[in-house]
């Protein structure tokens, strides 16, 4: 029994040394992206910024953000790093026709991300030019003369 008691103990120091060492990183639940219509191929997406980690604890060591996005849910493939804690707002350009999805995490300074917030959409529509030999609206054709 002593040899048992012995083995055991160490592992309680292990694992309590590694529960101490986890930086519980930004929360989440207070970053929340939001997409805004602005321009007709930009997507605006803004989020507050978090207050404290996921443990409840102030966060004191926030050192900015990363936006994710992409043509799918499941796949973000796009990644925007933004230093900047006080930027809370960010406009993306250049968006191909289709629905976009985005989300924030917040990054502390040890590299510590959050978890992924609610992802928020926006519907870019292609672009559509008029045919070039339709009169302006509400103006009579020409007349030869």
């Amino acid at each position: 029994m002593k040899n048992e008691l012995c083995m055991w103990v160490p592992w309680v120091a292990v694992a309590s040394l590694l529960s101490g060492c986890n930086d519980p990183g930004p929360d989440p639940a207070s970053i929340s992206a939001r997409s805004h219509s602005e321009g007709s191929r930009t997507a605006t997406i803004s989020w507050d910024a978090p207050t404290t980690n996921n443990n409840g604890t102030p966060l004191t060591d926030l050192a900015g953000y990363r936006i994710y996005y992409g043509s799918s849910r499941e796949n973000l493939s796009h990644t925007v790093k933004i230093s900047t804690v006080g930027l809370q707002t960010y406009v993306i350009d250049d968006l191909e026709a289709g629905t976009w999805y985005f989300a924030v995490r917040a990054v502390a300074s040890n590299g510590t991300e959050s978890t992924l917030s609610d992802i928020a959409a926006k519907t870019i529509q292609a672009d559509v030019a008029p045919p070039e030999d339709t009169p302006p609206p509400n103006v009579p054709p020409a007349r030869n003369t």
